[in-house]
């Protein structure tokens, strides 16, 4: 059986014609929902694994950090090209100008064909959409903006400190300018069940959004779920009960649809549960057996839902 959905390393192999791999950079960006702006202490999941320092690193730190990153991915991964990476927190955080000098310094080694760029849909006005649309006439700009989940009622519970409408008003917005956008979904999130997950899955199917994480919710040595999960307050998906959930968004995703992960992993220092995360092979080719078990592929439900939705 043929790769059942399209996988992230094939979908830059195609756009750039070599092994292209993103390497992550950290400028101790913070986020709105842990500094006050919006709120205190972070998404609930989240834990301060890569926070950085205090205040932005500088451009030359960056390119530092490309080049330790390249040595090392180049001789573990054999790539021939770079995505450099602002991953850690919100990477859109910070005045324009500031924003302009690290991503054009992350740009500076000839191996790096791009930038991908994480962020929350409440810290891209319009000025950095702007930005990042003048970068993505040069080179090649890849956004990812979380959601985690489609429901307000949940987002309140993690603290996100946004609403849904925000991060489809900032797609919107960015694919106004011709952005590649990118969004991540965490299934198993306090209080939500199957069918509140396949909404968010149908509503994301349904969007402009290019591509897609799926996570499993997880509990880092840190991270505020820590708590409830060690008083017995926060159940977690069981493993094959995620690989059903995971092979039913697949269906309902469209085709073409890039698809970057399927499961969340962890180093055992760092994740406390669920367990099976430190088996990602297993449960990545787990995903693969029950989609050749069903006879499915990506996308095969994906015209029954457009149609329910134009009823």
């Amino acid at each position: 059986m043929t790769q059942p959905y399209r996988s992230f390393n094939s979908y830059l192999q195609e756009k750039f014609d070599a092994i292209v791999y993103r390497v992550p950079i950290d400028v101790g960006f913070d986020c709105p929902n842990r500094d006050g702006t919006r709120a205190y202490g972070g998404c609930t999941f989240c834990d301060e694994r890569g926070s950085g320092a205090p205040t932005i690193n500088t451009a030359t730190a960056v390119k530092q950090q490309l080049l330790d990153g390249i040595k090392r991915i180049k001789r573990r991964y054999k790539a021939e090209k770079f995505l450099a990476y602002f991953q850690a927190f919100t990477n859109t955080y910070a005045p324009e100008g500031i924003l302009k000098v690290l991503y054009e310094s992350g740009l500076q080694h000839p191996d790096v064909v791009g930038i991908c760029i994480g962020t929350r849909p409440d810290c891209v006005p319009d000025n950095v959409m702007d930005l990042l649309a003048e970068f993505n006439e040069k080179t090649f700009v890849f956004l990812e903006m979380g959601l985690q989940s489609a429901h307000d009622r949940t987002l309140d519970l993690i603290n996100r400190a946004h609403s849904a409408a925000e991060f489809f008003d900032a797609l919107e917005r960015a694919k106004s300018r011709a952005l590649t956008v990118a969004t991540h979904l965490i299934f198993g999130l306090p209080g939500e069940d199957r069918q509140m997950m396949m909404d968010t899955v149908r509503q994301v199917a349904n969007s402009k959004v290019d591509a897609l994480k799926i996570h499993q919710l997880c509990v880092y040595k840190g991270a505020p779920l820590e708590f409830d999960y060690r008083l017995g307050k926060l159940s977690l998906l069981e493993e094959d009960a995620y690989i059903e959930l995971v092979v039913d968004a697949l269906e309902l995703l469209p085709p073409e649809m890039v698809i970057m992960r399927l499961v969340a992993e962890g180093k055992k220092d760092e994740l406390i549960a669920p367990e099976w995360s430190f088996e990602k092979s297993r449960v990545m080719i787990k995903i693969t057996d029950e989609m050749e078990r069903r006879g499915c592929k990506q996308g095969s439900r994906f015209k029954e839902l457009s149609s329910l939705l134009k009823v």
